[in-house]
């Protein structure tokens, strides 16, 4: 039997489509390009496969192609807020529409805005972190998305 080591668990997806996911995370360092080309791979076979756009900005983020990275969150986000059947601006969220935090497709909703603060932040627009955090902070009091890793870093650089 045949050892897999380092696998990610994305959740329930198709098997091919976990396969270009685990491909890509296991290139991401070596090959970068190669990594990019299989998770947007993964996106075009699967537009609903949330998982595929959070690897991919995660990778486009640690590349530092911020535009790409928020391009494809909002992407993402856009497909999440579908699936959730709640509004595409996040703004007009509401804790009490949102159900289950930790089921998808409502984990991904608080993952890609935390995604798109984050990276906002990289692009140095606090503003719109500062207000997506606010927003994250509200729909999600017990910081189980960990947007209080986001809310001490935009701290720590207008202490700057």
């Amino acid at each position: 039997m045949e050892e897999q080591e380092d696998l990610v668990d994305f959740g329930p997806l198709p098997p091919h489509i976990n396969a270009l996911l685990q491909q890509g995370v296991a290139c991401h360092r070596s090959d970068p390009a190669r990594a990019r080309a299989l998770f947007g791979s993964a996106i075009q076979l699967a537009p609903d496969a949330l998982p595929a756009y959070r690897a991919l900005f995660k990778h486009l983020n640690r590349l530092r192609e911020f535009d790409a990275a928020l391009e494809v969150a909002a992407t993402g986000l856009l497909e999440a807020t579908r699936q959730a059947g709640v509004s595409p601006d996040w703004r007009l969220w509401r804790r009490a529409e949102l159900g289950d935090l930790q089921e998808a497709p409502q984990r991904f909703l608080l993952q890609f805005l935390k995604a798109i603060a984050f990276i906002q932040l990289r692009r140095g627009q606090p503003a719109i972190t500062r207000e997506a955090l606010a927003q994250l902070q509200a729909l999600d009091p017990e910081d189980g998305c960990g947007a209080s890793v986001l809310a001490a870093l935009l701290d720590e650089m207008e202490d700057a």
